[in-house]
């Protein structure tokens, strides 16, 4: 960022105000979802083991930060996109499933819960290619939803 050479911090604010900043880090999100599905799929390898989980883990975060956005951020601390799109929300059904998908990476990336280390290894629960699809699909949909209402609100 700004040198003795470059523009200054007032003129960067000027430019990238908080609101644009956010987006940007939602779209990054949207893209880390949809450019990492393939690996954690295994429709595409990877190598080394360590990147292959880092992809997983990095899906599942991405997926988490996507509903916070969306619906699940706390209203205090976080910029949700009813802050942007005032009045706007996700349809039930949709919310429902993205509510799944924050629970699911939260007990897999987030916290170190009980599910995620339970007794009986037969009750560990991994995550399955068509989660993983469904997961990248559902927030794909709903981040759409807000970037159509996103957009009709600055061409108002």
């Amino acid at each position: 960022m700004p040198d003795h050479t470059s523009p200054s911090w007032d003129w960067w604010n000027a430019q990238l105000p908080p609101e644009s900043r956010a987006i940007d880090f939602v779209d990054h999100a949207r893209a880390q979802i949809r450019d990492l599905l393939p690996y954690v799929t295994h429709d595409q390898r990877v190598e080394p083991p360590a990147v292959a989980n880092a992809c997983i883990e990095s899906f599942l975060a991405n997926v988490r930060l996507m509903a916070d956005f969306l619906f699940k951020g706390h209203p205090e601390k976080d910029t949700r996109a009813v802050d942007l799109v005032s009045g706007w929300q996700l349809s039930p059904l949709l919310k429902e499933r993205l509510e799944k998908w924050w629970l699911l990476a939260s007990r897999h990336v987030m916290h170190l819960s009980r599910e995620r280390t339970p007794e009986d290894l037969r009750d560990v629960q991994p995550v399955t290619r068509d989660e993983y699809r469904q997961m990248a699909m559902d927030c794909e949909e709903a981040y759409n939803a807000f970037r159509k209402a996103y957009q009709n609100k600055g061409s108002k």
